[in-house]
This record gives structure tokens, sequence and C-alpha cells, in this order.
């Protein structure tokens, strides 16, 4: 009898595994990513959570990407492959979102890499602890941005463990990055969460919006992706003071517009606030002086529409704002 209860809960457990193995998509936006989507799609397809289905965006690569994934998906079924037109990683990461039919989805940039558990690990967190999304560490590699390894540290690492609840520390102490989260296609779906097409920061809008209408999440406490810091990746271009360093201030307006149509500006204002005036300073701050007239404007013009009717209660965040509101008028005094 024992020996027949020991192969009955052996079967029930793998018939759980091939379960949870179909729950999950993992969507990968390539864009001319010959040298590391090799590296990149190895590291899913040796997960030990086998039957992850992946879902690869190719956004008009110029490159040899088209024919790696090509030779990629003829090996492995589990692969699927859209080509689209170069319309930036928002709207591929959109496309691959049409294509999820599965519980879960999870995103992977294709310079970067999973540790080996990561999707077990994450799907586990998620559906035994029944949250609405889980959180894992990040660790990163340095090509360039070495300087940034201390501030990276502090910004990734995670300030809680296990399930909580989502408040408002919740969402402020958490990093924004998608990378590193499972999420809930329902909840996806339910509110028509997409990445904002055209705008950089695009992490910033669907990580803020789906943690303005999650309730619960779980801390995974393992460094279970890999970031690699090059000299193209996005964030390295936002500190050489490019142009699209306004997209900040523009999800930032967008991200006003969610939570008002959702209702969650009405207990949550001073932490929109909050995020309003980060984003106006990394704007600010690294978009370059050609850009300043844009950004006085853009600031002047929201702040007149809504400085009143949502008036933060908070007596620093109030004096953070009128901060704001002097060197708006300096600039527009100096032309």
């Amino acid at each position: 009898m024992k020996k027949i209860s020991s192969i009955q809960k052996r079967i029930k457990s793998i018939w759980n595994r091939r379960v949870r193995k179909s729950l999950l998509s993992v969507v990968i936006p390539v864009y001319n990513g010959e040298k590391t989507i090799g590296r990149c799609l190895d590291s899913l397809l040796n997960q030990t959570q086998r039957r992850v289905k992946i879902i690869c965006v190719n956004d008009g690569s110029t490159d040899k990407t088209a024919q790696i994934l090509k030779k990629y998906q003829l090996r492995h079924r589990r692969i699927k492959i859209i080509n689209q037109n170069n319309d930036g990683r928002s709207a591929a990461r959109n496309a691959g979102l049409l294509e999820v039919r599965t519980k879960y989805v999870m995103f992977c940039d294709d310079d970067d890499e999973y540790e080996t558990n990561m999707c077990e690990l994450m799907l586990n967190a998620v559906e035994e602890n029944k949250t609405d999304l889980a959180v894992c560490g990040i660790k990163v590699v340095y090509k360039v941005h070495s300087e940034m390894k201390e501030s990276d540290e502090e910004y990734y690492r995670l300030k809680f463990d296990g399930k909580n609840n989502i408040d408002d520390e919740v969402i402020i102490q958490t990093d924004v990055s998608v990378c590193n989260k499972i999420f809930r296609m329902s909840i996806i779906n339910d509110y028509m969460i997409q990445f904002p097409d055209g705008l950089d920061n695009e992490d910033y809008y669907f990580y803020n919006a789906y943690m303005s209408v999650a309730k619960t999440i779980y801390f995974v406490n393992q460094k279970l992706y890999t970031y690699i810091r090059h000299e193209d990746s996005i964030m390295s271009e936002n500190f050489e003071k490019k142009k699209f360093s306004i997209d900040h201030l523009i999800v930032a307006e967008e991200l006003f517009n969610f939570y008002e149509k959702n209702g969650f500006l009405k207990g949550h204002r001073d932490l929109f606030w909050r995020q309003w005036i980060a984003s106006f300073w990394f704007s600010y701050e690294h978009s370059g002086e050609q850009y300043f007239s844009w950004i006085r404007e853009e600031a002047n013009k929201f702040l007149d529409n809504n400085y009143e009717k949502f008036k933060p209660f908070d007596k620093e965040l109030q004096k953070m704002k009128d901060d704001i509101v002097k060197v708006l008028n300096k600039r527009s005094n100096n032309g």
C-alpha cells in the first residue's frame, strides 16, 4: 500500500507540474539582437518550468535577428514569432500581449537572462500565495555606468518580504521594471493595461497602472533576473541627456488619466503628485537644455489644469510642488 501511495503521489506531482507549465507566457521584444538573443532564449528554454510559451516580437530588426529566431523556432515549438515594423519596445510588448493565451505573463528583454528556476519560482509564488503579482530581485551586470552600482543596488533591493497588501508605500518602494515580475492576464485585460505606444519609460506606466488596480503582491527574495547595462540600452541613453528623457513627464500625465478613469486618485492623490514631481525632475535634469522650453510649457499646462483640484495634503509635498512652480516661473521670465 505504501508503494502504491508513493506512486500516486508522484503521478499527482508530475500532473500538477504539467498543469502549471501551461499557465505562463514570456514576451520578448527583439530589435537588432543578433548578438544576444540566442543567450536570452537559451536561458528561457532551459527553465525548470519546461512548458513556458515564448513569444518573440521582432520589431523591424535589420541584422540577422529574424534568421536566428527562425532557427530557434524550428527546433522549439514553444517559440512563437511575430514580425512587425520598427515601432518601438512598447508596441512590441503590446503585440506580444495580444498573443498571450495563458493565465500569467512575464517579460524579458532580448539582451538579458533568466535564472534557470525563475519561471518555476515566480509561478509558484503567485499561485500558491494567491496574489495578483510576484516580484523577484535583479542582478545588474555593468558594461557601462558602473558608477551606478550603489544606487542600482538600493533601487532594485527588495524592501519587503513574502505576501503583502499593496499600498502607497509598497508601490513607491518597489522597482518599476516589468522584467522581474509575473502578472495576471485577467487584470491586464479587465483594465486594458498596455504599454504607452511611442514613449519610453514604458515600464513605469505599466507597473504603476497595474499596481493601482491590484490588491496583493508576493516578494521572492532571490535575484532571478539578470539585467545588463550596455551602451545601447534605453536607461544608458537616458543618463546621456537624450530627447526621450522628456517621456517621463508625458508618461506621468498618461498615468494620471489612468488613475482618474479607474477611481484611484480619490484616495491616492499625494502618491500621484509624488510620482509626477519625480518625473518632472528626471525630465528636467536629463533631457538637455534644448528641451527646457517644452518641459516648462507642458508642466505649466498640467499644473494650471490640475493644481487646485488635486492639491496635496502633505506639507512637504506641497513645498516640492511650489519649488517646481518657482523654477518654471523663473525660466519663463528669463525666456
